[in-house]
């Protein structure tokens, strides 16, 4: 408070001047100067200054604010009273309101002898108007606030933005990363759509529509999670295993796989987009007789690391369906006959959040076969309860819930599983032309060398899965790595050597680009991880035909 006294007597040199202390009581309480100190300064204070101090009401017996008043005190004229109005009524009231520092607020009754009280307008069109003059006011301190928040940033980023003020952002308080964000969409649409222009100074210049636009792409963006996960929030769950299943429930813009993601697979790609992302996505196209039924179920099987399970998250992605990832985790209990209305709560939360894709990741695990004499009888009703309310008399037609398992052992799984999987698409090793597709969709982000030709790359990697080929690409990455790190390490050698500081280290722009070499090395060290003549492939292909 001393140094708010000096500042207060150096501005009244200029002229009159008016204090106003909002929340006057928060301003005076916990100060460590005494009261009479304190006063003491105010009264030194020159003639023509006028402090106020505002304060807000509270209703102890309904807990509610409301507008209380102001406080006036003109100090160094004991004269000039400006009001005087409720004095002992609004005196007592002040008490009330803080209680937990009493001594303070008698304090502050003796620095503000005037007093006045403002009530809400009691006429209701004025009460109205009223209110509305404060959502406006509140939405204009939000603009002002945020284009102070853009314009820092602007500066910071060395960027010009001559027509800033256009842009009336009221809706929302932006913090510095929705700052950071919305400049960031803004360069990116203003470079790609206009003429590059600099300042005098070499700063860019950019619009505000450009701003706009990359206010507009941040607003999707969170709008599209809000709705996601509002949806599922609102989904009203009938018992406690459905309410604990809908936590692991994943909305299709979590996933963040489509099949551009996915290297070659084009005919498996295909025939899912018609089996599965047609019947999901236009369900009024497939209502017409009974041959063309939405399919209930598919199984993908193959070789592991050829990509069954990305398949699978592509589906969900693409047909905007949400995902439900099911494995014995999640539906087996301790308590005997609770796995069975597990199982039932998948496909009741399936349905409530239709379309959707149950996916069982190694299905045959869950679903094999039930002549098994060493198998429980708790997991054979499981078993028995999956597949009625999968493919049972209750079973809806109609309804846009896809089983989709993936296995690569096919052929141990129960017949009446396989006989409600009606389409089995194989996911076989790619060939020389797909494993180049693949090559392209991993490298897509990594510099490469003149030297580094994919074609050959694809043939000296003969029987390679697409998770071979990726742990390929990974270890070869390292390779330009280790070569920084031992440069590094011979510099500091030599500079130590002959007495000098050490070298600054390397950075990512000094990492050269992937030679074919690295590539060589990285194949002598990954070699793949199934035998194109393994009896486990061997079978898988019986079993396919």
């Amino acid at each position: 408070m001393i140094l708010a006294c000096q500042v207060i007597s150096e501005e009244s040199k200029i002229g009159s001047l008016i204090v106003l202390l909002k929340d006057v009581e928060k301003s005076f309480t916990g100060i460590t100067e005494s009261f009479s100190s304190l006063r003491n300064k105010l009264e030194l204070l020159p003639p023509g200054v006028l402090i106020i101090g505002s304060h807000t009401q509270m209703d102890s017996r309904k807990e509610k604010a409301h507008p209380g008043g102001f406080l006036f005190t003109k100090f160094a004229s004991s004269s000039q009273t400006l009001f005087d109005l409720f004095p002992d009524s609004f005196g007592s009231r002040l008490h009330e309101r803080n209680k937990e520092s009493p001594k303070a607020m008698k304090h502050l009754n003796k620095l503000f002898p005037n007093k006045i009280s403002i009530q809400l307008p009691q006429d209701e069109a004025l009460l109205t108007s009223w209110k509305q003059q404060l959502d406006r006011d509140v939405e204009t301190l939000k603009a002002k606030s945020n284009i102070g928040s853009i314009r820092t940033f602007l500066n910071r980023s060395a960027i010009e933005c001559n027509d800033l003020e256009e842009l009336f952002i009221k809706d929302q308080s932006l913090t510095n990363e929705n700052v950071d964000k919305i400049v960031g969409y803004a360069v990116s649409y203003h470079l790609k759509h206009n003429k590059v222009e600099t300042s005098k100074d070499g700063k860019l210049i950019i619009t505000s529509g450009s701003l706009k636009h990359g206010l507009d792409m941040l607003q999707s963006i969170h709008s599209d999670n809000k709705s996601s996960k509002k949806s599922l929030k609102d989904v009203a769950t009938e018992n406690e295993f459905e309410k604990r299943l809908l936590a692991d429930v994943i909305p299709p813009n979590d996933i963040g796989v489509t099949f551009d993601d996915i290297g070659a697979l084009e005919n498996v790609k295909e025939t899912l987009k018609e089996l599965v992302m047609l019947p999901l996505q236009r369900p009024e196209l497939f209502c017409k007789g009974q041959l063309t039924k939405p399919c209930k179920g598919i199984l993908l099987f193959g070789p592991p690391g050829t990509g069954k399970t990305m398949l699978a998250k592509a589906v969900a992605t693409e047909a905007g369906a949400n995902f439900i990832n099911i494995s014995m985790s999640s539906i087996t209990s301790k308590w005997f006959g609770e796995g069975e209305k597990y199982v039932k709560a998948v496909f009741s939360l399936a349905s409530k959040i239709s379309p959707s894709v149950i996916f069982i990741d190694e299905v045959d695990s869950m679903l094999g076969r039930r002549e098994n004499p060493g198998e429980h009888e708790a997991m054979r009703k499981m078993k028995n309860e999956f597949m009625v309310n999968w493919d049972g008399l209750r079973t809806k037609d109609k309804e846009r819930v896809l089983v989709l398992g993936a296995t690569n052992r096919p052929f141990d799984l129960d017949e009446a599983v396989i006989r409600r999987f009606p389409r089995r698409l194989m996911v076989n090793l790619p060939d020389a032309s797909n494993r180049e597709k693949i090559l392209k969709v991993i490298l897509a982000k990594e510099e490469l060398g003149q030297d580094t030709d994919l074609e050959s790359l694809a043939n000296m990697t003969d029987g390679y899965s697409g998770s071979d080929l990726k742990n390929l690409c990974v270890t070869a990455a390292h390779y330009p790595i280790r070569e920084i790190l031992e440069k590094e390490k011979k510099e500091k050698n030599v500079a130590k050597s002959e007495g000098r500081p050490e070298p600054a280290l390397h950075g990512s722009e000094d990492v050269r680009p992937l030679s074919l070499d690295d590539f060589k090395s990285a194949h002598e060290q990954v070699c793949a991880s199934v035998s194109s003549d393994s009896a486990n492939m061997n079978e898988l292909v019986q079993w396919n035909d």
